[in-house]
């Protein structure tokens, strides 16, 4: 397998003993055993389309969707097969949270646009739950809550600042749960206790991105695949889209691509001055039986731990296997070795993962961006929506709606990111080329501050 990108080398990693991996280990999402990605052969490139939209993730999905029932004309130009992206390749978490916590924004920002930026993370949560009622989509969601494990006393005591601030500014239900109290939530003795915060869940994400799919095409959206998008340029009242498969004329463009944007064009080589992308782990466990699984999270939630550089283990939405992830930035040989490395991890953790085998391993890339916000607007007449930072599932899927919401001029298409610069830094192109060093900076705080 080739080298992966944009991460750092890491040496001493050690595995448990005796063979961890499953014989029938594939270095494939867990997602795509229920909901593979279609293969089926692009159709004729059309002259013109109302919309273009480049990206069928669920950003991309999601604004088609809401295009085509206000009755426009819409074209997905997709570089590889929809879905082969982010959308398949995340852990299924569905946060209303954002990547910055309450404090730090009210620092940076003051407490109103804080609070306005939370509540759209709120807005973004709920806009999922309900597309899922309207639509019929089973993703086998559940919304459970998630358990922030502090890994040390003042990581917990951070937490509990901020709890009485998320409830009266964001109207975000949390609370505190103490080291003696914590197996009630991790089947572990090494945390601080942690954060429980409610309202938050799981999703399937094939399936989630299958039923996008085909909701928007049923709607009447059309879904090219296999057509990477080079450029777009202004051509009198609207755009020249040139593809790996020719030109289309399209009145309106929005760019939905985040972490894969492509260097082709100068328009994505504004966006991808912006973005950072960042390769990130899951794997996921064999089958277990439902009481083992309640011994390693007996309260069946995502536990994310809080440093920088997080570590998360969940079970799985249909509570049969536990999903792992972590050591975002960092370099390894193969998913192989990956696999090893977050089984070794959890394996020192949680006494009862000792001897769990690894089924799944996969890496995706998520975008990043430079004030840890999400990003909506328009530049030089192309509308885009990206870098979610982690928050892809709802918060790409609403985006998405809000965009489109624009795009057709609609008032209700307002958000709390209107209006914003969209920051890079000097010598950036995209290739994050100070991501090694900033990863060992972030492991190194945590170990100094604890």
């Amino acid at each position: 397998m080739p080298t992966l990108p944009f991460m750092l080398s890491k040496s001493g990693d050690t595995a448990v003993s005796g063979e961890i991996l499953a014989r029938d280990f594939k270095a494939t999402p867990y997602w795509l055993e229920a909901a593979p990605l279609s293969d089926s052969e692009p159709g004729g490139l059309p002259v013109r389309a109302d919309v273009a939209i480049v990206g069928a993730g669920y950003t991309g999905l999601s604004a088609a969707l809401t295009l085509a029932r206000r009755g426009r004309e819409v074209l997905v130009l997709e570089a590889g097969l929809p879905g082969d992206g982010a959308s398949t390749k995340n852990a299924g978490n569905v946060t209303r949270t954002l990547k910055k916590s309450f404090s730090e924004l009210e620092h940076k920002f003051g407490a109103d646009k804080a609070a306005a930026y939370y509540r759209e993370g709120g807005n973004a949560f709920e806009f999922l739950r309900e597309l899922l009622v309207k639509e019929r989509i089973d993703c086998q969601d559940r919304w459970d809550g998630r358990f922030y494990a502090a890994h040390s006393p003042k990581a917990y005591e951070a937490l509990a600042r901020g709890t009485d601030k998320m409830r009266a500014f964001v109207g975000l239900e949390t609370e505190m749960v103490s080291r003696a109290q914590q197996q009630r939530e991790v089947g572990s003795e090494t945390y601080f206790g942690g954060q429980l915060v409610h309202g938050t869940g799981l999703i399937h994400a094939g399936l989630l991105h299958r039923g996008l799919l085909k909701c928007a095409v049923d709607a009447g959206a059309r879904i090219i695949p296999r057509t990477r998008v080079l450029d777009v340029a202004a051509d009198g009242a609207g755009f020249a889209v040139t593809t790996s498969r020719g030109v289309v004329e399209a009145s309106n463009v929005i760019v939905a691509t985040n972490a894969y944007t492509g260097r082709e064009g100068s328009v994505f080589r504004h966006f991808r001055r912006r973005l950072v992308p960042i390769v990130s782990y899951v794997a996921a466990t064999e089958e277990l039986p439902h009481e083992r699984l309640r011994r390693i999270l007996p309260g069946l939630r995502p536990v994310l731990d809080t440093r920088t550089i997080l570590f998360h283990i969940q079970p799985s939405p249909d509570h049969r296997r536990i999903l792992i992830g972590g050591h975002a930035g960092r370099r390894y040989r193969d998913l192989q070795q990956i696999a090893r490395v977050l089984h070794a991890h959890y394996s020192d953790l949680i006494p009862e993962f000792r001897d769990v085998r690894i089924s799944h391993c996969w890496s995706g890339i998520f975008a990043f961006t430079f004030d840890y916000l999400p990003h909506i607007g328009v530049h030089e007449g192309v509308h885009y929506a990206l870098g979610c930072c982690g928050t892809g599932v709802p918060m790409g899927t609403y985006l998405g709606h809000k965009i489109a919401l624009q795009v057709s001029g609609s008032a209700d298409g307002k958000t709390a990111f209107d209006g914003r610069g969209f920051p890079t830094v000097p010598l950036y192109t995209g290739e994050p080329w100070f991501l090694p060093g900033l990863v060992r900076y972030y492991a190194a705080r945590d170990a100094i501050r604890g």
